[in-house]
């Protein structure tokens, strides 16, 4: 009897299961922490209610020294406006004969000089004066308490660590097992087993992975960061000026121009960006060579689809009689909106696309694309090339899949709730929904790989994933060459692996700058070629080679992970090295060998 789980309807189970059993889970792994930290949620609330009444006090106070100090300004716009009206009526009984009126206003300019110079010391200042003591001694009640709260939260955010958000994820989807590290095994599975090409070239590391499997079918999940070089455009003016002469009306009349030259030279730059993906291996239609681009079909509605499926169906169905007349294997689905909207008319085996792509899993895909409330839609671009599956998620774009720890650190325990709540639901929502379109087809999940013989040794523990993922998470400026002004690939390669550890050579491959001009030549209005200085900078690469060590931290039997990492540190602490080096990475220690 088969007792593997399967997510059969990964839209509809994601609303009607697991959003709801998540964060079911999220709340009660939070109070155990809670009650685990021993802090007292009554006292800490006590205490966040005087630093909000203290708050208010001093906003209250704030509010008057800035309605006091409003005063001032208009007591100084008055004392300016007296003293204009001063110097004028002096100018003007100077130059005319003797004015009352003038006289008068000089009188009552310096009556209300006076008057305001004495309002603003006797009046605003000392409220002025008054009110800030008042705001500074209610701050520094405001920090006594904080300081206060802070103590009474400490046992609790001590407890946070990395991996509890995969943890919980794991919990609520069993089906998709979670590595603890991306070791060297399941590299070498997917490598050599399913095809995947080593991506370990200078212009890509990563920042983030994790890996996995579903039914024995390995995954990682990654962040890449991603470095080309492109070209850049400079620019540069001057501005000219000549004259020329024209008769008007039988004179000789001189006119003025100007004119503005503009240059520009195009010079290589670097360009770096980060990439979210998920590779997932699986032995179903071995052979399919395909890839779409998302359709953004989440913010059409049906009549826009159907316009759209009306209107590129028609190319299709003539690309397909082409292919037909040239021998090749293209033919429309019977499913037009599923052809269309899915768009991978580029695959080249239609027998196994066809299989992978079965009524099914065609209508939950199309459920996913079109859904615009649950999840995000048709945000992805799908790559397969044979054994070895590719999704590329917009939504992963801007989330920080390896949230700190010290995110969820407050003050105040309701705060701490609403992050910590808030960010796993999240993550949990982001994740599931970059497994959606694997999850949508059948065959992915109920292909089971064959049986595979690992090798008896590895040049190192874990994969080279893992390492970039570590010292991409340490301090840059460890690595980088001084002079450089970018940002750094950092690249790795095992030097030597023994029990635990692995050590690890790094180059960080950057650019510094120079400045430099080009000169560029360009013909005027004025029929003249005029030179024009254009700025640009010249990227130089630079190269810098580090050395770091990596302990690999796995749990044992009457000792957890946390526990084993606490006890490593403080060995390691005792220890002949900089200790600043020193990090902390989930189940990983590493620092810099000097």
């Amino acid at each position: 009897m088969d007792d593997r789980q399967y997510i059969d309807e990964p839209l509809k189970q994601y609303q009607t299961v697991f959003k709801n059993l998540h964060h079911k889970h999220v709340t009660e792994f939070f109070e155990e922490l809670v009650k685990k930290s021993g802090v007292n949620a009554d006292e800490n609330a006590t205490t966040v209610k005087k630093i909000r009444a203290k708050e208010k006090e001093r906003d209250l106070v704030m509010k008057k020294i800035s309605k006091y100090r409003g005063f001032q300004v208009l007591v100084f716009m008055m004392i300016l406006t007296s003293i204009v009206g001063i110097i004028y009526s002096i100018y003007t009984l100077t130059q005319t004969t003797f004015q009352p009126l003038f006289a008068g206003i000089i009188v009552l300019a310096i009556m209300i000089i006076i008057g305001m110079i004495l309002i603003n010391r006797k009046k605003l200042k000392p409220v002025i004066k008054e009110a800030e003591s008042i705001k500074a001694k209610i701050e520094r009640e405001i920090n006594e308490l904080k300081n206060e709260a802070w103590q009474q939260m400490k046992p609790l955010n001590d407890l946070f660590r990395e991996g509890m958000s995969k943890e919980l994820f794991q919990k609520t989807v069993p089906l998709i097992k979670l590595d603890p590290m991306f070791d060297s095994k399941r590299l070498d599975y997917l490598v050599n087993r399913f095809g995947l090409f080593e991506d370990d070239d200078e212009n890509r590391s990563a920042l983030y992975v994790q890996s996995g499997e579903i039914n024995g079918n390995p995954f990682y999940l990654c962040r890449d960061l991603l470095h080309h070089l492109g070209q850049k455009t400079y620019t540069g003016s001057i501005t000219i000026h000549w004259t020329t002469t024209s008769v008007v009306n039988g004179k000789r009349v001189t006119n003025h121009h100007t004119q503005v030259l503009t240059a520009s030279v195009e010079k290589p730059c670097p360009y770096y960006y980060e990439i979210p993906y998920l590779v997932y291996g699986n032995d179903a239609a071995p052979d399919l060579i395909f890839h779409r681009e998302d359709s953004d079909a989440e913010i059409m509605n049906e009549k826009q689809i159907e316009r759209k499926v009306k209107k590129d169906i028609r190319k299709l169905e003539k690309k397909s009689e082409k292919s037909i007349t040239k021998g090749e294997n293209y033919t429309v689905m019977g499913n037009s909106e599923f052809e269309v909207l899915f768009g991978a008319a580029n695959r080249n085996h239609e027998v196994q696309f066809r299989l992978l792509f079965t009524p099914l899993a065609q209508k939950q895909l199309l459920e996913i694309m079109k859904d615009q409330e649950i999840g995000y839609g048709d945000d992805f671009d799908m790559w397969k090339y044979k054994k070895i599956n590719r999704v590329y998620p917009e939504h992963l774009d801007d989330f920080e899949l390896n949230m700190s720890p010290t995110y969820y650190h407050d003050y105040d325990l309701e705060v701490i709730r609403r992050r910590f709540v808030d960010y796993n639901n999240d993550y949990f929502k982001r994740v599931y929904f970059t497994f959606a379109p694997i999850l949508a087809i059948p065959l992915y999940q109920h292909t089971l790989p064959h049986e595979y013989i690992y090798k008896g040794m590895y040049d190192s523990h874990v994969s080279f994933y893992e390492h970039e993922k570590v010292v991409n998470h340490m301090n840059e400026t460890e690595f980088k060459h001084p002079l450089s002004t970018t940002r750094n690939i950092l690249k790795t390669k095992v030097i030597k692996s023994a029990d635990e550890s692995d050590q690890i050579k790094v180059t960080a491959y950057g650019y510094r700058t120079e400045p430099r001009v080009d000169y560029v030549q360009k013909m005027g209005g004025d029929g003249r070629f005029h030179t024009i200085p254009v700025n640009w900078a010249e990227y130089i690469p630079l190269e810098n080679e580090s050395k770091v060590e990596i302990q690999v931290i796995e749990e044992k039997e009457n000792e957890s992970i946390q526990d084993r990492i606490k006890n490593m540190v403080e060995n390691m602490k005792k220890g002949e090295f900089d200790k600043e080096t020193m990090v902390v990475i989930s189940t990983f220690i590493a620092r810099v060998i000097k």
